[in-house]
């Protein structure tokens, strides 16, 4: 099950759900919401979450509170391409959740996965 828009997509595979943004933008409140209905509506939002980013330009203060203010019920990866990725989801240390920000999408997978 894969739900797609233009600037975000979320994909349910075997073992963990797949969010991705496209490169390059400003993740707004929308985008965020988005993703969650299609989380919710997956049927498998108890799975360990891969968010993908590439070159973010910005995310923006309402989509900052709204990601602060969900709890995902397993591992969250953040997979991410460079130091600025980085710098731009360093506000997810507040989050309840167990979440770490990588480089390399077989070491997330990895963590996720760990029992």
């Amino acid at each position: 099950m894969t739900q797609r828009t233009s600037r975000v997509s979320v994909s349910a595979l075997p073992l963990l759900l797949h969010v991705r943004c496209a490169p390059r933008i400003v993740v707004h409140l929308a985008d965020v919401a988005q993703a969650g209905r299609a989380i919710v509506s997956s049927g498998r939002s108890t799975l360990p979450l891969l968010v993908e980013v590439s070159a973010l330009r910005e995310v923006t203060w309402d989509a900052r509170e709204a990601i602060l203010s969900y709890h995902h019920p397993a591992r969250v990866a953040i997979l991410g391409s460079d130091a600025v990725d980085l710098v731009l989801t360093a506000f997810t240390v507040r989050s309840p959740m167990t979440i770490r920000f990588f480089t390399e999408r077989d070491d997330a997978v990895r963590w996720l996965l760990r029992r």
